[in-house]
């Protein structure tokens, strides 16, 4: 085999196992330009919305290549526990683009394309996710099919909630009927994660948990409950400026704040029993790293608004010690799969 077929091959089979959750790659990109941008850093969020634009398309391509010649592997993958809900990462990246080309540019026409995208894709990845693995014969057991990242269900519609708020004032359809509609999709995310973190905190407390099956994902703990707790900020405030319903901000900022605490709970957990990952399972680049980067912006961004929310200035101070540790995060994870990438397609390791 030619070195040029050799290439073409490792390049077919790279798009044949693509992991359905890369696109958590764009989403962890994408918070950290929003976080960056919203603490004084303009042009470093700049520069991650510039690349975040680069890695979705790049990604998009990547994934229909996958649909069109490996159908199989796509359709093995979707119907799988452990790996099918990753495919969500797709509607909370469209909808994280979008709200950078609402805020960085101002360009809400292609914010709306981006949330319909994510609305259209949530509508089939969640809900044929959910159908496959109900229906199929053989199921594996709880500890072996659960793992964090089904709480990509939170973290997809809070997404969507969260651009629906921004545009409010940019669709022709009622400011009430775009509203009503984000707080759907907040309600929906709560009962998700009230469902998915009581299986997960069941499946890591009462059931034997081995080094190797503390998966990065898990570190989505922490992230679903910010982002959650970001949308319910988020919806408050356009609540309140728009004047309607708000007899729910009081209810909004109370759940709001119990997401946050949530997602700081979660924090120790996730860093010691990461910790103890690595003294049995050596640190090798994988895609779900990205699910560990995601909420360290997330976290940052929804503190800061949570601060904003509530006047408290001790907690403004969080989010500008945070965002340093989300960059060095990406930082160190960008530098991993480059080298992964070169050894695997330049040099054949």
């Amino acid at each position: 085999m030619t070195n040029a077929a050799t290439w073409q091959h490792r390049v077919a089979e790279g798009i044949r196992t693509l992991s359905p959750a890369y696109f958590a790659l764009p989403m962890s990109t994408g918070i950290i330009a929003l976080a960056s941008d919203a603490l004084g850093h303009g042009t470093a969020g700049r520069v991650f919305f510039a690349l975040n634009n680069v890695e979705y398309a790049a990604l998009a391509v990547l994934y229909i290549l996958r649909l069109t010649f490996f159908f199989p592997q796509f359709r093995n993958d979707l119907a799988a526990h452990r790996k099918g809900a990753g495919f969500l990462t797709i509607v909370a990246a469209s909808c994280l683009l979008g709200q950078e080309y609402a805020h960085f540019p101002g360009n809400h026409a292609v914010a709306t394309a981006f949330w319909v995208t994510g609305l259209i894709t949530w509508l089939f990845f969640a809900y044929t996710f959910f159908i496959l693995v109900t229906v199929r014969a053989h199921k594996p057991s709880l500890e072996r099919g659960i793992n964090g990242t089904w709480l990509l269900f939170v973290v997809s519609v809070q997404a969507l909630a969260i651009l629906a708020c921004t545009n409010v004032l940019h669709w022709t359809i009622p400011p009430r009927t775009t509203l009503f509609t984000a707080l759907l999709f907040h309600l929906l995310g709560w009962l998700f994660y009230l469902v998915f973190i009581g299986i997960i905190f069941y499946r890591t407390i009462f059931t034997v948990l081995r080094a190797n099956e503390f998966e990065p994902s898990y570190w989505i703990n922490m992230g679903a409950a910010a982002i959650t707790s970001l949308a319910g900020s988020t919806l408050a405030e356009t609540v309140g400026e728009h004047a309607l319903w708000t007899e729910l901000v009081p209810t909004l900022k109370v759940l709001t704040v119990f997401a946050w605490i949530a997602g700081v709970w979660w924090i120790p957990v996730v860093f010691v029993v990461g910790l103890w990952r690595l003294g049995s399972v050596p640190v090798r680049y994988q895609p779900g790293y990205w699910s560990m980067v995601f909420p360290l912006g997330m976290y940052t961004l929804c503190t800061w608004h949570l601060a904003g929310l509530f006047n408290v200035p001790l907690l403004k101070d969080i989010s500008p010690l945070f965002i340093w540790v989300a960059w060095g995060a990406w930082l160190v994870t960008a530098i991993g799969m480059w080298m992964r990438i070169g050894k695997v397609y330049l040099l054949g390791r």
